[in-house]
């Protein structure tokens, strides 16, 4: 058996709510991340694929032969 990592991209929508005194100031203090974010939506699947990232093997005897480490290389 093997375990699969997939991911794929999502919109989400942030809204922002917070006092500035002027809209240049509120852009400014977005860009340099000083806001938290007031609220988060999902909003759609950016792509429709998945894309697979890792294959991880979870037999144990595979794993074992895998990890193996000679003891000619074993440090001390």
């Amino acid at each position: 058996m093997k375990r699969f990592t997939f991911w794929r991209n999502a919109i989400v929508a942030e809204t922002y709510v917070f006092d500035a005194e002027t809209e240049e100031e509120a852009r400014e203090m977005l860009q340099n991340g000083e806001v938290e974010v007031f609220n988060e939506e999902w909003m759609d699947w950016a792509t429709d694929s998945f894309e697979l990232e890792d294959v991880e093997e979870l037999d144990p005897l595979y794993r074992m032969v895998k990890d193996y480490k000679s003891v000619d290389k074993l440090s001390n």
